[in-house]
């Protein structure tokens, strides 16, 4: 009916031309089938990963690797939205730690040349094992060197013992911490401030462990914790940890004028541990001088005995 339709609003040499034209598509199509480029009943060739069928409601290999690190990406930028751009930090976009000299034989020890800013280091040790004396030390040149260094005491430092190692009295502070709760307050506070050196003498709570080392962290403070024997918390948040243990008392003209001892290091994550040496610690006299005598801090010199080779033989 539409050809009828179509060949009456034509001139009659249009339709000739247009019932020729069908008549042979249609005896060619009868003749040959359709055109081998338009034809499906070749045998199919071999399948592969990409052009195997998929069953209904899975993902490829490749679509659920996109859409799981699309994922993974919308998550961390929420997170770091949310919660400041250093929430995450990828591990090749941290910064090296920053040492800070002490002046001691310590910073050898530390493998960077110094206690590593923003981050809490730690000595341990039980009894009079020198551990105070060269934590003092330390204080002392970071007031010398810092505008603020401050000392959290849970009570029995006592400031005028500083004075031998030649401090600068205008950027000491001492807070006294009654409690490890005020404590811990008062580090995080300070730290989280800016405060050049920070030394704790007392425990810090284990909640308060984050905040202070978040907000050294940011702030470069350093911070020295001297204590007996640390807790599990205290032990894990250190980032260096040296232990200290007496081994001799020095005596000079039958007086007790310092004493020797070893310093190992027990933890380190700012450098490859160095293992340990030895220190001898000379007391200062207070304001009786000796010509011959100088107070400090030395590192001695480890004697390995030699042993003498024995011959073997096969028998």
């Amino acid at each position: 009916m539409q050809a009828q339709k179509l060949l009456s609003g034509t001139s009659p040499r249009s339709a000739a031309y247009f019932a020729e034209s069908a008549a042979g598509a249609k005896d060619g199509v009868a003749r040959g089938g359709a055109q081998p480029k338009l034809r499906d009943d070749e045998a199919p060739g071999p399948q592969t990963q990409a052009s195997a069928p998929q069953a209904p409601g899975r993902l490829g290999r490749e679509d659920a690797r996109s859409l799981g690190v699309g994922t993974l990406q919308l998550a961390i930028d929420s997170i770091r939205l949310r919660f400041g751009s250093q929430a995450l930090t990828r591990a090749a976009e941290l910064p090296p730690p920053i040492p800070w000299q002490t002046g001691t034989p310590i910073d050898r020890l530390t493998g960077i040349g110094g206690l590593p800013r923003g981050r809490l280091a730690l000595f341990t040790g039980s009894g009079t094992c020198g551990k105070l004396s060269v934590a003092l030390a330390m204080l002392a040149a970071a007031t010398r060197e810092f505008a603020h260094a401050i000392v959290v005491d849970g009570g029995g430092f006592d400031p005028w013992s500083l004075l031998p190692f030649s401090p600068e009295p205008g950027a000491l502070t001492t807070v006294r911490a009654p409690a490890p709760e005020i404590a811990g307050e008062a580090a995080a506070a300070l730290a989280r401030a800016g405060a050049g050196f920070l030394l704790l003498l007392c425990d810090v709570p284990e909640h308060w462990l984050g905040p202070l080392e978040s907000g050294a962290n940011r702030s470069g403070t350093v911070m020295l914790g001297v204590v007996d024997s640390p807790n599990r918390a205290l032990a894990h948040a250190s980032s260096f940890s040296l232990g200290f243990s007496r081994h001799d008392w020095v005596w000079e003209r039958g007086q007790l004028v310092g004493l020797r001892v070893g310093a190992s290091c027990l933890k380190n994550r700012v450098a490859p541990p160095l293992g340990e040496t030895e220190l001898e610690i000379r007391y200062p006299f207070g304001r009786s001088t000796v010509t011959d005598y100088q107070p400090g801090i030395t590192e001695m010199t480890v004697q390995i005995d030699e042993v003498d080779q024995c011959a073997s033989a096969v028998v």
